[in-house]
């Protein structure tokens, strides 16, 4: 290697000169971090002092009391001012004047002092520049801050940069900002602004216009005769939260025009013709009780139409619903209105138990049979009464129909002999019709139950299929295995060939032992190489996202439809110690709209008796849409004081079985996958789905960083105190994670490649993973289980999306964060490494064709690659590296250039990236103390010398495990949280 001593000696230098000099960043800017919050509480109260408080002493004391108080307070006021002079800045006044704002109602001449303030104010004056700057943020910058300041200046700036913005991202601000100062006259210009407009953007301005109320009520007549597509869209979406007779008769002239024969094959008048009917729907559904909506041609016009006639219970609407069950179309509509209607109103089970025995209607008996499943625990009880006979029916073809889960849990928990054989007999009954039914019943039904139904002959011998090794996948990785030996060889034959035949093999040896360590130092330089640019595009990221997310008031954020909907889906599986702590905290989110649905995967511990007995959950009936395959659900539970929570039971299938489950249940439009023993920080959904409002592209996923839990003190599901790990193994785990996080996946994300997204906190849009299948099970169109069903997931969306040239977008918030607890015992840990390589292996292997393929950009000619030679494989080299270091010291190769090489390559460099990553973590708030923050550095330094070469052998054993027999995810054991007492209690 052509570098001498003092080159390398020179890097050293410069590299430990950098580490140091990114030490004492992090430490200024622990300081600026306080400074400025101290500057804001001066801000704050000098606004508060000065305007408000003035104000209320004011109003609260009389002339008299105000001359003698005040010489008083003057004193007081001198003295605190003498002790303390604090020179307001221009930028913070008016921000924590904002900030005040949206939690004051200002009195009149209050807001008149303090607009004059601000009219001066050198800040105000440059965004009055900034709304029609170059750059993007400058502009939304400003639209954002003139929103606040109420005058006509602001008013015509942002209604001109309105008209001339041509990306909509700023376009939204300033639509934002125009509604919020309710401008009447900005109306025509906002809804100029929708034509040609990206969904995404009409969604928005529509629900911000219609925030006016009368006042946009009053250019209806002048916008209806428009003919433009944006602008009826706006209208159906006004007709659905504004009541007014000439908007229902608008909405129903719309649908009769389009419905005619000119317009019957045109694509966006299908689509318009949905829209109004749904607008029908919510505050006139009682239009669509009509055969024109009830038999239209356009399926989803149909269903609006049947889910109408729910609304309004009584005996005829229900006759019509039960006629409409033969209509295969919308019979799973037509179940759920029923179904709607019958929880309303329990007495109609009666007339659809009449109704089933009345009818001669194959189809019809079949369609009651299904609706009646759902409350199959009161037909069950019913095999005891005198009307037994009517009964039996229609259990049986509820049997037949395959609807069997509710009947196995009623089985399973039922102690009466007399009912047991009468079901029993009832399923055997069936099963010589449909012999289909037995499989759910030999999986989950109990074995003393599976004798009665003579288990030999129903349901076989033996214990299944085994998991078939996938040989494709062995022979590629038996041969990648191979290579990655032979390669060096290979690599030295060539190089020294002419030595190969005329020395002797121990100085060959020593030869091979000298440059194996330069393949090493080559490796390490190059993967951190490869880390300081993603650390780079890490930090542009990072900063991109504070100022945007500092200029994001709640006001803005919490406006309907600015932040998608989301359903969190929490898997549980033997959650018991840590599951209430889990779910009070994720019930206590800060976020406008969302449900939390925790999926029982058949725990074979408390864990659903804890949930129902805290929460006290009711079971309640529901209609399951299978739209992704999975495990059967046993049960539903709700209870109405928590209205958000859902408690869903199911069969055991895994992680990605349990998430498809909630998927199923999900009524959101995005959900987020978190694990049942994770916390997610109040503010970290808002966080994360704000980033959806800065792109201009569809965001497919996104993922929030992770941190241990483990040495925090938790209470109530509120982390109260954040600490580092106690353990050795908790801090070398903390190191990889911010590592991992912060220099990778936020450089990933900022070049639109990122693969990765963890389990435990990540968000998805529902739609488009329904689109691919769901997670990845055996069950699933793909019929393949894998260990790493997170990642494989966002590879197989990315991989979608470039398939269908869409546009789209991978995206990571570096501030939006989730605690979890992390293994402490080296045991559990190798098990933990050995998956998530397993995980690895198996997406690449069997997303391969996406490897080195330009039809899918940067994943497939970037990222997929990078994952494949220095994740995937590295440990094969990494391994053999450490051997002929190990060598090369016992046999007295190890010389001060290659010494001082290795030491810059891995230990420096590998210093400087996660101090790197530690700056980045705290760029905007203090998560460990400055002691804290040594000991880390001090850990990243020793985890050089054993840890990273122990994770590499970790690494290695997954590797090899991937050759034999499939294995499932396993179980990692749980501490559990500990709240703030038992932690000072020594517990």
């Amino acid at each position: 290697m052509g570098i001498t001593i003092d080159l390398v000696l020179v890097l050293i230098f410069i590299i430990m000169t950098m580490n140091i000099l990114l030490l004492v960043e992090i430490l200024i800017n622990k300081v600026k971090i306080n400074e400025n919050e101290i500057d804001n509480k001066k801000t704050t109260r000098f606004l508060l002092d000065n305007y408000i408080k003035k104000f209320f002493n004011n109003k609260e004391n009389n002339k008299e009391n105000n001359k003698e108080n005040n010489k008083e307070n003057n004193k007081e006021n001198n003295k605190e001012n003498n002790k303390s002079k604090f020179k307001v800045n221009d930028k913070r006044l008016l921000q924590e004047y904002l900030a005040i704002k949206q939690n004051f109602l200002f009195n009149k001449n209050i807001h008149e002092d303090i607009n004059k303030l601000i009219d001066n104010n050198r800040f105000n004056i440059l965004l009055k520049k900034n709304i029609s700057s170059f750059f993007k943020f400058k502009r939304i910058q400003a639209a954002v801050y003139l929103g606040y300041i109420e005058n006509k200046d602001s008013i015509k700036l942002l209604k001109k940069s309105l008209k001339k913005e041509k990306d909509y991202v700023v376009k939204l601000y300033i639509v934002f900002s125009l509604c919020k100062l309710k401008d009447e006259k900005s109306i025509y210009r906002i809804v100029d602004s929708l034509i040609g407009a990206p969904e995404w953007y009409k969604k928005r301005v529509n629900v911000l216009v219609s925030e006016f109320g009368q006042k946009f009520y009053k250019y209806f007549e002048e916008l209806k005769v428009r003919k433009e597509v944006e602008i009826k869209e706006l209208l159906f979406y006004f007709s659905s939260v504004y009541v007014a007779e000439d908007l229902k008769l608008f909405l129903i002239e719309n649908v009769n025009f389009l419905t005619s024969e000119r317009n019957e094959d045109n694509y966006n008048d299908e689509v318009l013709i949905v829209q109004a009917v749904q607008a029908l729907s919510v505050f006139h559904y009682k239009e669509l009780n009509n055969d024109i909506y009830l038999n239209s041609k356009n399926l989803d016009v149909r269903k609006i139409a049947i889910k109408s006639l729910a609304k309004e219970k009584n005996e005829e609407n229900l006759m019509k619903l039960i006629k409409l069950l033969d209509d295969k179309q919308v019979e799973k509509t037509v179940v759920e209105a029923i179904n709607e209607m019958v929880n309303a109103e329990r007495r109609y089970i009666n007339l659809l138990v009449n109704l089933y025995n009345e009818t001669s209607k194959i189809s019809t008996k079949k369609g009651i049979a299904v609706c009646l499943s759902y409350n199959v625990d009161y037909l069950l009880l019913k095999l005891l009464s005198n009307d037994i006979k009517i009964f039996k029916g229609i259990i049986k073809e509820i049997i037949i129909e395959d609807r069997n889960s509710s009947i196995i849990t009623f089985l399973n928990k039922n102690k009466n002999m007399e009912l047991e054989n009468e079901i029993i007999a009832l399923v055997k009954s069936a099963g010589e019709i449909n012999s289909n039914i037995y499989n759910e019943y030999c999986m989950y039904l109990d074995e003393r139950l599976l004798n009665k139904l003579k288990k030999e002959k129903y349901c076989g011998v033996g214990e299944g299929k085994p998991q078939k090794t996938e040989k494709a996948k062995v022979k590629l990785l038996s041969f990648l295995l191979i290579i990655s030996i032979l390669i060096f060889p290979i690599i030295y034959i060539i190089r020294h060939y002419d030595i190969i035949f005329s020395t002797s093999i121990v100085y060959q040896l020593k030869i091979y032992i000298i440059d194996f360590n330069y393949y090493l130092i080559y490796y390490s330089i190059i993967i951190n190489v490869i880390y300081f640019v993603l650390l780079l595009l890490s930090f542009v990221g990072v900063s991109k996202q504070m100022k945007y997310w500092n200029i994001k008031k709640l006001v803005f954020l919490f406006k309907k439809n600015m932040l998608p909907t989301i359903s969190i889906i929490a898997p549980a599986y033997n959650e018991e110690m840590t599951i209430i702590e889990s779910v009070n905290s994720l019930l206590n989110l800060t976020y406008p709209d969302y449900e939390l649905i925790v999926v029982n995967d058949g725990s074979k511990d408390e864990t659903l008796n804890t949930l129902i007995n805290y929460f006290k959950l009711e079971k309640k009936d529901y209609i399951v849409d299978y739209k992704i395959k999975t495990k059967p659900v046993l049960a539903v539970y709700k209870n109405k004081s928590y209205p958000k929570l859902t408690v869903v039971d199911k069969i055991n299938g895994g992680k990605a079985d349990t998430l498809n489950t909630g998927i199923n249940l999900s009524v959101k439009e995005y959900f987020c996958g978190i694990d049942a023993d994770s916390l997610l920080e109040p503010d970290a959904l808002l966080k994360i789905s704000s980033l959806v409002i800065d792109e201009g592209k569809e965001n497919v996923a996104l993922g929030g960083n992770i941190f241990p839990i483990n040495g925090c003190n938790v209470d109530k599901g509120h982390i109260t105190n954040v600490k580092m790990p106690n353990s050795a193994l908790g801090k070398f785990q903390m190191i990889e994670y911010l590592r991992a996080f912060m220099a990778g996946r936020i450089g990933w994300a900022e070049v639109n490649s990122l693969l990765i997204i963890s389990g435990a906190f990540g968000v998805f849009k529902k739609n488009r993973v329904i689109e691919i299948g769901g997670y990845l099970t055996s069950s699933g169109k793909f019929n393949k289980d894998t260990v790493g069903e997170d990642m494989e997931l966002v590879v197989r969306l990315a991989k979608y999306m470039r398939e269908n040239n869409l546009k789209y977008k991978i995206n990571y918030s570096f501030n939006a964060n989730c605690w979890t607890e992390v293994p402490e015992n080296l045991k559990v840990l190798h098990h933990q490494r050995d998956r998530w390589h397993r995980g690895l292996i198996d997406i690449l292997t069997f997303h391969k064709k996406m490897m080195f393929n330009p039809k899918y950009g940067r994943v497939g000619m970037v990222s997929m690659p990078y994952f494949f030679i220095f994740e995937m494989m590295g440990p094969l080299v990494e391994i053999q590296g450490y051997v002929m270091v190990i060598l090369a010291a016992i046999l007295g190769l190890l010389n001060i250039k290659i010494a001082l090489l290795l030491f810059l390559s891995t230990v420096l460099m590998g210093v400087f990236i996660s101090i790197a990553s530690i700056l980045i973590a705290e760029k905007n708030i203090n998560y460990i103390s400055t002691k804290e923050l040594f000991i880390l550095i001090a850990y990243s330094i020793i985890e050089n010398f054993g840890f990273r070469q122990l994770a590499s052998m970790w690494r290695l054993s997954g590797y090899i495990s991937s050759l034999r027999k499939p294995k499932g995810w396993g179980k990692m054991e749980r501490k559990g949280f500990f709240s703030e007492n038992k932690v000072d209690k020594g517990i």
